[in-house]
């Protein structure tokens, strides 16, 4: 399950998301605009499912030293400044992406937990997707050859990425020592690696097919 709330924080998230990576699922903080002149960031705190819930209920303060230990207190103190919500993760993706004058984009297309914001790229593929079919075709729009292309465009993109995902997730997840070893190595290896961690954000953003 995952928690979805808003924090501020003290220091300034330059708009950039940032995922903390642990045991039990990542730790992720999307940014916000201010809220009363302080830096704010939406937060989707994945973890298994009793955990998540013992946290749903927590008090406010005990729960702001819990969610910034977890942030590995990257902006300072984190305050809560939302209700809590929880959530299931799943990943789901649908069999056909068009029908009779219909495509599917976005999570009407694919569900997956957030992890790398792939779900606002892949979104965002299927809508390139459609308006580069439009525009070379404009007078095609609906029709079932141009939902046809469209669906060939992006259905195996899709599918690889939402498996791709959910092995992901399901390493974050793994609690054990070797599991946490392996999970470390691996980051570090590609912390290491400058032009495969390139390689890997183009891929991920969809400019590299």
């Amino acid at each position: 399950k995952a928690l979805a709330f808003c924090v501020t924080h003290p220091i300034p998230h330059e708009n950039v998301s940032t995922e903390v990576h642990r045991s039990g699922g990542p730790f992720t903080l999307v940014p916000l605009p201010d809220r009363d002149g302080m830096p704010c960031s939406a937060v989707v705190w994945m973890d298994n499912g009793p955990a998540t819930q013992a946290r749903a209920t927590l008090d406010p303060a005990a729960f702001d030293a819990e969610a910034t230990a977890r942030s590995a207190n990257l902006f300072g103190p984190l305050t809560l400044a939302s209700p809590r919500a929880l959530w299931p993760i799943i990943s789901q993706e649908a069999k056909r992406l068009s029908g009779e004058r219909l495509a599917l984009v976005a999570e009407a297309a694919h569900v997956l937990p957030p992890i790398g914001a792939q779900g606002l790229n892949m979104s965002l593929t299927d809508l390139a997707t459609l308006l580069d079919l439009a525009r070379a075709a404009p007078e095609t729009l609906g029709y079932a050859d141009m939902l046809e292309a469209y669906h060939k465009a992006r259905h195996a993109d899709i599918a690889l990425r939402v498996r791709g995902i959910d092995l992901l997730n399901r390493a974050s997840q793994a609690s054990s020592p070797l599991a946490r070893d392996a999970r470390a190595a691996g980051l570090n290896a590609l912390y290491a690696l400058p032009q495969v961690r390139k390689m890997l954000m183009q891929m991920g953003l969809g400019l590299r097919r």
